[in-house]
């Protein structure tokens, strides 16, 4: 890995991390692993409450349009795990991220029950620390891999 300088990213456990698989720029599919970083990251936690501190970001912004606001952030959630695919995650955890997107698109488009939902749920950051945590096992088992 170069000596640059990898900024710490916001995970949904409030923990930063320094060694982010996800903006490794040397690591296999590194720009579609940095889309999955940016979308979920603008999708779900780029502003903060005045005050509170509480992190949001566009999907519950757009998803108190009535009607098309859901699906539109929905399909948008859908392309971060086609990006996810691109960047090495396998068929399980890809169902498992398409599995979030669904319950954040469906609870998502109940009228003010759902908007609050979006605000809480969180499905962008969720499949991009899954994407994190897999690509960090996969980085710890070719470390620790027996050289044949």
């Amino acid at each position: 890995m170069t000596n640059q300088k990898v900024e710490p990213t916001f995970r949904a456990d409030d923990e930063y991390r320094m060694d982010d698989p996800l903006l490794d720029p040397a690591a296999p599919h590194a720009k579609a692993r940095a889309r999955v970083a940016w979308l979920s990251d603008f999708l779900d936690t780029r502003f903060k409450i005045p005050g509170l501190g509480y992190p949001f970001g566009m999907d519950s912004v757009i998803g108190l349009v009535p009607g098309i606001g859901d699906a539109v952030t929905g399909a948008v959630s859908l392309y971060l795990v086609y990006e996810a695919g691109r960047a090495g995650a396998g068929p399980v955890l890809i169902a498992r991220m398409i599995f979030n997107v669904v319950i954040d698109t469906l609870l998502g488009a109940v009228p003010l029950v759902g908007d609050l939902f979006d605000f809480v749920f969180k499905a962008n950051l969720r499949n991009a620390n899954l994407l994190r945590d897999h690509l960090e096992k996969s980085r710890e088992q070719a470390r620790y891999a027996p050289d044949i």
